[in-house]
Order: C-alpha cells, then structure tokens, then sequence
C-alpha cells in the first residue's frame, strides 16, 4: 500500500515536470504486479522550482504506471499546460517516461535509481523544453512514521545541470478511515533543494545569440568594450568581436552550486480499496535566484484520483 502512495507523489506533478522532490520508499513492498491510472490537477506548472509569476500555467496530467512485485517501476504521464507555448496563451503538452528500480539495501533504507525521458509538442516553449532527460538517484531512510531523504540527479538537453535535494516528511495514517477498506495518509514535509542557474542563464543568452543585430547593438552601444576588444586582439590577433563577446558573456553567465529553494508540502492520499483521492497544498520559497526571476513565495495546489488494477 505505502509504494503505491510513493507511486502517487511521483505521477501527481504537484512538485512540477522536474520536482526535486525525491520518492520515498516506505516499509511496504508490493505483493502482486500492479497497473495504476491517474488522473490529476494543478494550479500551476514549477520547473526546478522556478513558477511563472506573471502568468498562471495550470496543468491537466494523465498518467499509467506499471508496478512489478520485484521492484522494476515504468510510468508514463503527461501534461497538458496552459499557457506555456511562446505566446504564453496556448496550451502545449509534455510526455515523461520513467524507469525506475527499488532497492532495499537495509530494512529502513532503500535506493531508488531512474530514468526520465521527455518529449514536448512542437509548440512547447523553450523553457518548458529544456531538458530531454534526467538520471536520478534518491535515498530514502524510514523509521516508523518519520522519514528522511537525499536526491541527486542530472538533467540533459538544450544545456545541463546537476541539482540535489534533502528531505524531511512525516506519515501520519488512519486505517478503516470512514470505510473498512479505506485509509487516510498525511505526509507534511520540507525540501531543500541544490543548484546552480548557469543552465538558465546560457538558456537565454542563447536566445540573444539568434537575434540577427544582437552584436551590432553591443558594438554600436558599448565603446568602452570595444576598446577592451583591441587590447585583447594586441595578444591573439585572430580574435573576433563576437568571440569576445561570447567569452565575456559566457564567463559573467557562470554560477555556483547553492541553495534553490525551500518547499513545504502537505499532500493527502485517501483511497478505498483500488480508488483513490489526492489532495495537496504546496508553498515554494525562491533562494538566490537571479535577478530576472522572483522571489516571491508562491502557493499552489494539486487534485486527483487513482485507480489500480
């Protein structure tokens, strides 16, 4: 019963396409082969923990997992968000694929290596698709209901970070809650998520790049850089002022491995027999962003319902 809640927080995009949320693993193991279907709501799409505040982007999100009894996971889910195309008034869809193994290593710890690949709609705004893959491993200690975790993961595509998260949850749970068969699960928890935005930064410094003039402006706008380009050209003559310009840009566009962000989340699962229900309230704090992002606290929430078979 506990993997197939683990199951649920994974499926359910409440942390985002690419939440650093990690998946607990609890004491639990799964009997019998299992196929799970989803259906759930959010009120706006987080990527990395970054929430366009200028616009909601609420997302629809389907999604089937195939739970082995020997530990071997396969979920496909997608998403459908609102605006979240270039124009930021239509709707563009993500596909995630995910393979994933449970490994009990001790009675309370359990590894969870993965593998996500993502496909988008032609129409999927740069941002959105970013990254086209993400190789995962997250720990997860349990003892009794309290349980703490560790994640480190690698994200692949139009440029390439690495992020990290810790994780402290708590499971409160009611069994026979309002049925003989139902049972209510509480999970409020906080994670501390790790990265760097050097990613983001050459992201849109590549979007300058593809304006046609993007130079001309700089050379026309910046006489002072241009004679910093002549001092450089006394030392490599071959040198370009575009070059320059790049190399200038790529070194400002650097950034350190830091703290991202701080969540809160209380997500809620009730299920009866094969049906369940999810419910979720979900708080995002931005640290050390850059200064073309917010940093503002950002409230959003998640809905859905499961069935397994």
């Amino acid at each position: 019963m506990y993997r197939l809640l683990v199951v649920l927080v994974y499926l359910f995009p409440m942390y985002g396409i690419y939440g650093q949320h990690g998946r607990p693993s609890g004491k639990d193991s799964i009997l019998f082969h299992t196929l799970m279907f989803s259906m759930d709501y959010t009120t706006n799409s987080n990527i990395l923990s970054n929430i366009n505040t200028k616009i909601k982007q609420p997302s629809l999100s389907p999604g089937l997992a195939f739970l082995s009894k020997w530990g071997a996971d396969l979920l496909v889910s997608g998403s459908f968000i609102a605006n979240s195309d270039d124009s930021l008034q239509n709707s563009s869809l993500e596909l995630d694929i995910m393979l994933g193994y449970s490994l009990k290593v001790h009675k309370n710890l359990t590894l969870y290596p993965s593998y996500t690949h993502f496909l988008y709609s032609k129409n999927a705004n740069f941002f959105n698709s970013v990254f086209h893959s993400d190789v995962r491993l997250d720990l997860d200690y349990n003892y009794r209901f309290i349980g703490m975790g560790l994640t480190s993961g690698y994200l692949i595509g139009k440029q390439q970070t690495f992020y990290a998260a810790f994780r402290n949850y708590y499971t409160i749970s009611f069994n026979k809650f309002k049925a003989d068969r139902g049972s209510l699960n509480i999970q409020p928890g906080a994670d501390l998520n790790f990265g760097n935005y050097e990613y983001l930064n050459l992201l849109y410094l590549d979007q300058l790049r593809q304006e046609p003039r993007f130079y001309y402006y700089i050379y026309k706008g910046s006489p002072v850089l241009y004679r910093y380009y002549l001092a450089a050209r006394l030392k490599n003559p071959g040198l370009t002022f575009r070059e320059f310009v790049d190399d200038l840009l790529e070194n400002q566009a650097e950034d350190t491995f830091k703290i991202s962000s701080l969540n809160f989340s209380l997500p809620m699962f009730y299920m009866i027999g094969n049906f369940g229900i999810n419910l979720g309230i979900f708080i995002s704090i931005p640290l050390n962003p850059p200064e073309y992002l917010s940093n503002e606290a950002l409230f959003y929430f998640n809905a859905g319902v499961s069935y397994s078979f």
